[in-house]
């Protein structure tokens, strides 16, 4: 299926960002031309049912992940953020030249309860996603950041994000992160703000699997990219440095 996507840059690198359940391409506002400074020729998606992007009845992680590599292989770099890190992960599984390079922020490694993931969505976001709920509840995030989530959430339907948590049961791609083979950042949230991937779990990400690196950025919610810019883009300006 054609994904809407959207773009910055024109360097001769390639890079793909996937965003998380009810966000858009919109949220990479600033990820976006920070790397095309760098260097890269980025496209964001709107995942199916999210955006302007169709809103189809499967939501399978297959099939999101066949969505992301009809955009193309072999992409210089792949960040992924919450659910966007796990359809990164499958989609190097069904297609292993995906990406050479992968970031994932704060993964959604696995999920053991869907009706607890809902709740925990409507107590971040509200009901309604209102403008003034979602900047209450995430008062360190950018007014412009706040305005693009309360967007994206108007544009996801309930029944989308229902179908996600209850088409991937059991939710867990621990496995398909064992397998890299590609040099991986994994960037864990503050575990007293909600991280999904606290250090415990980054530490033994290392022992998992060689090609692993964790990094846990302190005072970051689950969503860093937003309230933690600065200190994620400086994490992957430093992973991408290493060769």
């Amino acid at each position: 299926m054609k994904l809407a996507t959207i773009g910055w840059g024109d360097g001769r690198r390639r890079a793909l960002l996937i965003h998380g359940i009810q966000s858009n391409a919109a949220g990479w506002w600033r990820a976006g031309p920070a790397l095309a400074d760098m260097g890269f020729a980025v496209t964001a998606p709107d995942l199916r049912g999210h955006g302007s992007s169709p809103d189809p009845t499967d939501h399978t992680f297959d099939s999101h992940a066949a969505d992301l590599i009809e955009l193309g292989s072999r992409w210089d770099l792949v960040v992924g953020h919450s659910l966007g890190g796990a359809l990164a992960l499958v989609a190097l599984r069904l297609d292993p030249g995906f990406a050479a390079r992968l970031v994932l922020e704060d993964p959604a490694l696995a999920i053991f309860d869907p009706d607890e993931a809902l709740h925990q969505l409507g107590q971040q976001f509200g009901v309604e996603g209102t403008i003034d709920w979602v900047a209450e509840h995430n008062p360190t995030w950018h007014p412009e950041d706040v305005r693009i989530k309360v967007e994206a959430l108007k544009e996801t339907s309930h029944q989308v994000t229902e179908a996600i948590l209850r088409q991937n049961e059991p939710w867990n791609v621990m496995a398909d992160l064992a397998a890299l083979t590609i040099p991986t950042l994994v960037l864990g949230a503050d575990p007293e703000l909600g991280a999904l991937v606290p250090p415990a779990l980054g530490e033994s990400l290392g022992g998992l699997n060689e090609h692993i690196r964790f990094v846990s950025i302190p005072g970051s919610s689950h969503s860093m990219h937003r309230d933690e810019f600065e200190a994620f883009i400086a994490e992957i300006e430093q992973f991408l440095a290493v060769e």
